[in-house]
């Protein structure tokens, strides 16, 4: 009984653990891509949400354009720009991102620094939460 209940809690650190592993990495290419100037220019001292979908992905289109534009929309006064990047056309910068999964979402500060991602589907809360603009 306890051989097994230790296994599963191996598993879940084990998951937990290379989950974080993969995410800082994620981080750091995201970083690195930004500081090396790689097709995305930034406006200087804004907030950015950095954006990876697809044509043919529906979560991209159907759930998460809306809520990016709806949160743009409350946000138009805060100083924070969306850059949306289609992946058919941007294979090079996908993969200097690090970009693993559609849809991914960056979230970048004022001074540059990649301070969150998201891969898959992001609320507006989340993403206000992350920009920190309180």
């Amino acid at each position: 009984m306890y051989e097994r209940l230790l296994a599963v809690i191996a598993v879940a650190i084990f998951g937990y653990v290379t989950y974080f592993i993969l995410r800082r990495s994620q981080l750091q290419r995201a970083q690195s891509a930004l500081l090396n100037k790689n097709g995305v220019q930034l406006k200087a001292h804004s907030h950015h949400i950095v954006y990876f979908w697809s044509e043919g992905c529906s979560q991209c289109k159907n759930s998460q354009k809306p809520t990016l534009d709806k949160l743009m929309e409350t946000l138009k006064q805060r100083n924070v720009e969306l850059v949306s990047i289609r992946v058919e056309d941007n294979v090079k910068l996908v993969n200097l991102w690090g970009v693993k999964t559609l849809p991914t979402t960056y979230v970048i500060d004022q001074q540059g620094k990649v301070s969150h991602v998201n891969n898959g589907l992001v609320s507006g809360a989340n993403i206000i939460v992350q920009l920190n603009l309180g």
